[in-house]
C-alpha cells in the first residue's frame, strides 16, 4: 500500500495535512527531519505512517507516561501494533518488555528518556533494528525552551547509536533560538526543517481580571458547554478545585504528577471518554494530550512562559471547530508569577555555599576528588548544614548541566509526608489498629513536627519494621491520601556523586554559577513576556502569540479580549444587547452587570465607557449605570 492508501485505511483521511506528507517523503529517503508544527497539526502521524512502510519498527521517545498510554490505545484500536515501556510494571517485568519489544513485531515502540538512557536498555534495544527513531516534545532538550528536561540534553548520544536510522524531531513551539540548540544538541545531519504557522484561528484568546478565580472558573463551566481543562500551578489546588467543581453540580476530575500510575489512567480515561467532561490539571498534563473535542482551556494561574502557554491552550479545538482559551488573573498575581519561578532557581551564593559544604562532607581536600565516587545522604547533609532538600535537588542539576559532577541516584529511597488532616481525626483513625492505622502511629512517633512541617523517612526502614515489601507500603499509603490524610512523595535516599573535575573552589564552581545565570535570565525573560501579554489590553492576542514565534501579522483576529479586537468581535454585540436589556430594566453597577453577564470587568468598562460617550447611558448614584431614554 501506498502512502495514501494507508492513510485513508488506518486514519481516514483522504489528504495529508500541511507538510506531513513533505516530512515523510525525507524519512523515507533516510533524512534527519525536524517538525515545527502547531498543536493538533498532525506531528504523530509524521512517525506513525513510516512505521507501516519500514521493515523494522519505529522508536519514539515520549516525556509523559499518559501521553505513551493514549496514543498506544488508539493505535491498537486502528489495529497497529505498538507498545510502551513501562518503568514500575507490577504485570510485566521490565526484562519481558524488552524482550517483548525486540521479538514481538511491534509497529510503534514508546519509551521515556530516562528509561532509554538506561546504559543496559540502551545495549539491549540496539538488538531491535529500529529503521526510524522520533523525539516527540523536542523543545525539552534546549534550556532555551520551556519544560526543560535534562534528560533530553543526553538524546544526542542517538546519532552515535544509530548512525544510519534517520532521527525526526518533533516539537509545537520552538523559538529560532530553540531550534538551534535541538539541531547541534541531537547532531542532525544536514536536517530538512519543515515549520507550519503557529496561527490556530478557531480559538479565541481571553484575559481575564478576577478577584474570585473559583466561582469565576463555575460562570465560565456554565456559559461555555463541552469539554474542558483547567490549569493549575499545584498539586493541591488541582484536588481543592475539582471538589468546589463537583460541589457546584459539574463533573470534574484531576490530574497531577503526585497520583499513582493506576490513578492517572482511570481520571484520564474517564475524561478521554466523555464520562467526566472536565479536568484540572498541572501542567504535567499539558504536552501530547489528544483529546478533539476540548472546548476550553482555563488557566486559573499564569504559566512561566508563551511556549507553555501555547502548549496548553493548544490542547482545545483540534477538532477545527471553535473554542476559548481564558486566563485569569488578580492585581497580585504578576509579582507572584516572578517570585514562585524564579525563587526555584538557586542564587550565586546558594552554589558557593552548598559546593563547599558538600566538600566538607566528604573531606575532600583542594586539588583532590576527580574520578572518586561519594554517596550523599541527602537528609543526613541537609541537616547538618541547614539546607533545604529541594535547594540541593536543584544545585545538583545545574552542577550536573555544567559538568562538574556525575550524578546517579541510588537504588534506596526516601518517604516525604506533608500531613493535611487535623489530629483529631488522626487519633481517631488510628483506633482501627489495622495496618493503614499501624503505620501512620508509627511516623506520628518518628517525628515530634509531624504535623507542622515535611517529614522525611527512610523507606527501607519502614518496610523493615512492619515486615513489608515496597508495594505494600506505597499501597497503605496511597489510602491514607485517598481518606486525605497525608500527601506523600518518594525520593532517591542518597546521590552517587562523581566530580569530574578536582577541587578548585572558585574556578570549579565558575561554570556553574555562569549557568545559573544564563538560566536565570533566560526564564525572567519568557516571565517578562508573558507578563507583558496579560497587560496589554491593546494588541490583539493572536497576534502577540504568533510575533513571539517570529511571525509577523496584520491583521488582528477580531475575537479575542483585546481592546482592538472587541470592537469588531460577534461578542460585543452580544454584549450590548445584553447591557442594554439590563439597564433599561434597572440601574446596575459594573459588578452587578458581570455577575449577571459573565463578561470580563475590563470588556465590561471598556463597553460601558463607549455608551457614556454616546450619551446613552450615565452614572448615578452607588456608582451605578443608568439608561438614558431615547
Amino acid at each position: 500500500m501506498d502512502k495514501l492508501q494507508l492513510l485513508k485505511k488506518y486514519w481516514g483521511y483522504s489528504k495529508f495535512r500541511s507538510y506531513q506528507e513533505q516530512i515523510i517523503d525525507s524519512l523515507l529517503e533516510g533524512k534527519d527531519v525536524m517538525g515545527i508544527l502547531p498543536t493538533g497539526g498532525g506531528k504523530s502521524l509524521c512517525y506513525q505512517l513510516p512505521a507501516l512502510i519500514f521493515e523494522g519498527p519505529v522508536l519514539v521517545i515520549s516525556p509523559l507516561i499518559a501521553l505513551m498510554m493514549d496514543q498506544v490505545r488508539k493505535l491498537e484500536k486502528q489495529g497497529i501494533k505498538a507498545m510502551y515501556f513501562e518503568s514500575h510494571s507490577k504485570s510485566q517485568p521490565i526484562q519481558e518488555q524488552i524482550d517483548n519489544c525486540i521479538h514481538g513485531n511491534y509497529r510503534l515502540v514508546y519509551c521515556s528518556p530516562e528509561r532509554f538512557l538506561n546504559p543496559l536498555f540502551i545495549q539491549q534495544l540496539t538488538q531491535a533494528n529500529f529503521s526510524l527513531i522520533a523525539i516527540d516534545e523536542v523543545h525539552c532538550i534546549s534550556e532555551w525552551g520551556h519544560d526543560f528536561r535534562p534528560s533530553y540534553r543526553e538524546l544526542g548520544v542517538l546519532s552515535t547509536l544509530f548512525v544510519k536510522t534517520p532521527i525526526l524531531a518533533l516539537t509545537a513551539s520552538a523559538t529560532s533560538e530553540v531550534i538551534i540548540d535541538i539541531r547541534n544538541t541531537l547532531k542532525l545531519k544536514e536536517a530538512q526543517v519543515y515549520q507550519s504557522s503557529f496561527e490556530r484561528t478557531n480559538i479565541s484568546y481571553k484575559v481575564m481580571n478576577s478577584e474570585d478565580k473559583f466561582n469565576s472558573v463555575i460562570q465560565l463551566l456554565e456559559k461555555n458547554k463541552g469539554s474542558s481543562i483547567i490549569y493549575c500551578r499545584t498539586r493541591k489546588l488541582t484536588e481543592n478545585l475539582a471538589q468546589f467543581i463537583n460541589q457546584k453540580g459539574h463533573k470534574v476530575t484531576f490530574f497531577h504528577s503526585g497520583l499513582s500510575v493506576e490513578e492517572k489512567k482511570k481520571n484520564f480515561l474517564a475524561w478521554q471518554s466523555g464520562e467526566i467532561p472536565h479536568i484540572t490539571a498541572t501542567s504535567a498534563f499539558g504536552m501530547g494530550i489528544d483529546k478533539a473535542d476540548v472546548r476550553t482551556i482555563i488557566h486559573i494561574q499564569s504559566p512561566e512562559s508563551i511556549e507553555n502557554f501555547y502548549q496548553e491552550t493548544g490542547r482545545a479545538g483540534r477538532d477545527g471547530k471553535d473554542a476559548l482559551s481564558y486566563l485569569l488573573y488578580k492585581n497580585n498575581d504578576l509579582n507572584e508569577l516572578k517570585n514562585y519561578f524564579l525563587d526555584k532557581i538557586p542564587t550565586t551564593a546558594d552554589i558557593k555555599n552548598i559546593y563547599k559544604d558538600l566538600c566538607n562532607f566528604f573531606q575532600i581536600a583542594y586539588g583532590e576528588g576527580k574520578s572518586s565516587y561519594y554517596s550523599l545522604d541527602l537528609n543526613n547533609f541537609c541537616k547538618t548544614y541547614n539546607h533545604k532538600p529541594y535547594k540541593i535537588e536543584q544545585s545538583l542539576k545545574f552542577f550536573e548541566l555544567a559538568g562538574v559532577y556525575s550524578l546517579v541516584g541510588s537504588k534506596e529511597k526516601q518517604l516525604r509526608v506533608n500531613m493535611v488532616s487535623s489530629l483529631d481525626y488522626v487519633i481517631t483513625y488510628i483506633n482501627k489498629g489495622n495496618l493503614t492505622s499501624q503505620i501512620l502511629e508509627y511516623l506520628m512517633r518518628q517525628s515530634p513536627n509531624f504535623f507542622n512541617e515535611r517529614t522525611i523517612f527512610s523507606l527501607k526502614k519502614i518496610c523493615k519494621t512492619f515486615k513489608i515489601s515496597n508495594d505494600r507500603l506505597f499501597n497503605e499509603l496511597e489510602i491514607m491520601k485517598r481518606r486525605r490524610i497525608l500527601e506523600f512523595s518518594i525520593h532517591e535516599l542518597n546521590i552517587d556523586i562523581n566530580p569530574l573535575t578536582p577541587r578548585e573552589d572558585n574556578y570549579t564552581i565558575k561554570p556553574v554559577i555562569e549557568l545559573v545565570k544564563k538560566i536565570y535570565s533566560i526564564k525572567k525573560k519568557k516571565i517578562d513576556k508573558m507578563i507583558q501579554y496579560i497587560q496589554d489590553d491593546n494588541s490583539c492576542k493572536q497576534n502577540f502569540i504568533l510575533a513571539y514565534f517570529g511571525e509577523n501579522k496584520i491583521e488582528i483576529c477580531k475575537k479575542c479580549s483585546s481592546k482592538s479586537c472587541f470592537i469588531f468581535s460577534k461578542q460585543k454585540e452580544e454584549l450590548k444587547e445584553k447591557v442594554i436589556t439590563l439597564l433599561k430594566s434597572n440601574p446596575h453597577s459594573i459588578l452587578e452587570l458581570s455577575q449577571k453577564l459573565y463578561f470580563d470587568l475590563r470588556d465590561l468598562k471598556f463597553f460601558l465607557n463607549n455608551l457614556l460617550d454616546q450619551k446613552s447611558i450615565k452614572k448615578g448614584i452607588g456608582e451605578k449605570y443608568y439608561w438614558v431614554n431615547e
